[in-house]
């Protein structure tokens, strides 16, 4: 038996516990992803499980599931312009490469 049940906060305190854990989420993981210096502070993985975890710890309402809807959008634009860089990137190696051999050639 856990001696430590899965208890979730209800009612009016869980709907603040969670609106400030999101709109503090909001704030960090949009500047988190920024690549203001170089790259992310605190990859998606870890922007991933903050989600989870408010998912789990909550009885979120709608307009709160929305927001965390959102986030992971977010998060999975990040990763998609990610791949995108870095098969931009991959290219231009394969070209420059490949103008390199025929240079020499």
């Amino acid at each position: 038996m856990d001696p430590l049940p899965d208890i979730k906060p209800q009612g009016a305190f869980s709907a603040l516990l969670a609106d400030q854990d999101l709109t503090h989420l909001e704030l960090v993981l949009r500047r988190s992803l920024a690549c203001d210096l170089g790259g992310p502070l605190l990859p998606p993985s870890y922007w991933r499980e903050r989600l989870a975890s408010i998912m789990r710890q909550s009885h979120l309402s709608h307009t709160q599931i929305q927001t965390v809807h959102r986030l992971y959008l977010h998060i999975d634009a990040f990763e998609a312009a990610g791949r995108a860089r870095d098969e931009e990137l991959r290219r231009e190696r394969e070209q420059a490469a490949a103008a390199a051999r025929a240079q020499s050639a």
